[in-house]
């Protein structure tokens, strides 16, 4: 027969306390609800969770991808991925005031493209404000570009496509500054220079502006070693508009096409130009991003998505653009022979695996080629394959309304622009 009383010596030899059985349970019964109602608070349901994680930088989860198996497999998740891109390319408005045009017209003979420069704004893109280019620029308006996807401090770098002066630019005010020529000029016999410019930024440690080029040179005459000549000087070198001047930088990235601005395919965001390249040193080549920071002129190299076989015949009518998703870097590779966009966003420069496939948008009608994304996010735009602007909202994958605009289908590009009313003098000494 069990005893009603137990007995219990806690204190001393000398002290005896006796517990009654029914106290022991009832003890029992309120640490347990205790021990329970700590665990519900410690728990955070899935919603909850998904919704605080698709708040963190891509670099932040793929680090946090150890904590737990669903937390390693959440971009398979299809709820917390629609979760995750829809606030990665929420409208950034409040950053920027208008989204810029530069529109290339059908070629009017084998040397000359007409190029117009728009403000565009409005719900739908339909208010078109067009703006002089400034006075280098007005006479001759040939094949002019825009170096990277967007504004700094209101300030534009343009570049005429085969001509070597660049020009500073600010549409608010109307000012403008011409980049003086590099002094650096050790061309060989029978070629001539060739500037491939890369990027344009803001060092903001020196605060001062800054441009990249890589400095090339060309046969006078094509011949068998127009591809295989590297006899001769290839170099690297920086302009400071706070010195106004050039100086040569200590880089060695020799045997690559660069795929320069004109193309479309750089961003700058945060001190930090990114443009794509590939390897020219064999039959198999690789396509990398390469990424120059401003401010420690430290040049980074981002092996290309892995789902990206460059090698593959069906490649070739694959096109590549870069792209600024809320200053995230951004890829859009377009399949052209079944319409298709994929969108892969980069977590962390020089780590091939940060690269996330965030977005599919399957089966789009009589694509072209992406031309970049204005001031709201998700906003794609892009040229059908008769010239005409379109758009897509990638948010809903919606397809929108023409433009009204139609230009040449290698020349038209978009991006984010914010007015500045600093003059760019006045960073001179």
């Amino acid at each position: 027969m069990a005893l009603p009383y137990i007995w219990n010596r806690n204190t001393s030899f000398s002290q005896w306390n006796f517990i009654s059985c029914s106290e022991i349970e009832e003890e029992r019964k309120e640490n347990y609800i205790t021990r329970k109602r700590k665990r519900v608070r410690n728990y955070i349901s899935d919603d909850i969770t998904f919704f605080i994680l698709s708040k963190l930088p891509l670099k932040s989860l793929k680090r946090f991808e150890c904590v737990c198996k669903s937390w390693a497999l959440l971009f398979q998740n299809n709820y917390f991925l629609t979760m995750y891109h829809n606030n990665l390319m929420m409208s950034s408005s409040n950053c920027y005031d208008d989204t810029y045009l530069v529109l290339h017209a059908e070629p009017k003979n084998d040397y000359y493209i007409s190029s117009e420069f728009y403000l565009l704004s409005g719900e739908r893109l339909k208010n078109r404000v067009k703006i002089d280019w400034p006075p280098p620029f007005q006479e001759y308006d040939s094949e002019i570009f825009i170096l990277g996807s967007l504004s700094i401090n209101g300030i534009l770098c343009l570049k005429q496509k085969f001509d070597p002066h660049l020009v500073l630019w600010n549409p608010a005010t109307c000012e403008f500054k011409v980049v003086p020529l590099s002094p650096f000029n050790s061309t060989p016999p029978l070629r001539t220079p060739y500037y491939v410019l890369h990027g344009f930024g803001y060092d903001s440690v020196t605060d001062d502006y800054k441009v990249i080029q890589f400095v090339d040179s060309l046969p006078l005459a094509i011949g068998d070693d127009y591809f295989h000549d590297r006899s001769y000087e290839t170099f690297w070198e920086i302009y400071s508009l706070r010195s106004n001047s050039w100086r040569r930088l200590d880089l060695c990235f020799q045997n690559r096409y660069y795929y320069t601005q004109n193309r479309g395919i750089g961003v700058y965001t945060n001190g930090v130009c990114h443009w794509w390249a590939r390897t020219d040193v064999s039959v198999i080549y690789e396509e990398c991003l390469l990424s120059f920071n401003f401010s420690n002129e430290v040049l980074i190299t981002t092996p290309a998505p892995l789902y990206l076989d460059v090698n593959s015949p069906c490649f070739k009518y694959v096109e590549r653009r870069l792209v600024l998703l809320n200053e995230t870097v951004a890829l859009i590779s377009t399949y052209l022979e079944t319409g298709t966009f994929h969108i892969s966003i980069l977590g962390e420069l020089g780590v091939r695996e940060s690269w996330t496939k965030i977005l599919i948008v399957e089966h789009l009608p009589s694509i072209g080629r992406p031309i970049g994304v204005g001031k709201n996010s998700n906003i794609l735009f892009f040229q059908k394959t008769d010239g005409k602007l379109a758009w897509v909202d990638l948010s809903t994958k919606m397809i929108g309304e023409d433009l009204g605009l139609e230009g040449w289908l290698f020349g038209c590009s978009i991006g984010k622009y914010k007015k500045s009313f600093l003059p760019i003098g006045g960073m001179d000494n």
